[in-house]
């Protein structure tokens, strides 16, 4: 009696793994970008991983960035949200939050619109500027529900959305 009950808890957890395993496999596919936030003023963005390349641009504290995963010694590789990228020394990053890379897009014109609800009729909170990332949480018909890494959440019309 006892041995039968073995037998049978061990096939049923070998079904419910077999089950689980294509689920886990997809899961493991989703590649996540970590959004991290800039600890001090005047961060520099450089070419390569370390204080010997040239800077691209300076950033302020409080900005946040996309990270995904990618670094050489104590040097992170960023992207911004206007899609700048290059290295930044990890000591001037914290962690911030993350998102799923199937959740990045960016704007594909100058002057998209993102409004408070699912018409351009509502109130206009803020506008993207060109090739600016955002990421996208919901979509309702021709509309993503987006926010900014700045922390702007609106409706976007999903024509002026083109995925990474």
């Amino acid at each position: 009696m006892k041995r039968r009950f073995w037998k049978m808890a061990l096939s049923m957890l070998l079904i419910v793994t077999m089950l689980a395993a294509p689920v886990s496999a997809s899961a493991a596919k989703k590649q996540v970008v970590y959004i991290l936030k800039v600890t001090t003023d005047g961060a520099r963005i450089r070419k390569g991983p370390s204080s010997a390349y040239d800077v691209i641009t300076s950033v302020k504290k409080g900005t946040k960035v996309f990270y995904t995963g990618k670094y050489k010694d104590a040097f992170c590789y960023i992207c911004t949200s206007g899609g700048t990228v290059g290295y930044m020394y990890k000591g001037f990053l914290k962690s911030y939050g993350l998102a799923y890379r199937s959740q990045m897009y960016y704007s594909s014109s100058g002057k998209v619109g993102v409004y408070k609800k699912t018409s351009t009729n509502s109130k206009r909170l803020t506008r993207l500027s060109k090739h600016q990332i955002v990421v996208v949480y919901q979509v309702k018909g021709n509309w993503a529900y987006i926010k900014t890494l700045g922390g702007t959440g609106g409706y976007v019309q999903k024509k002026y959305l083109k995925k990474i």
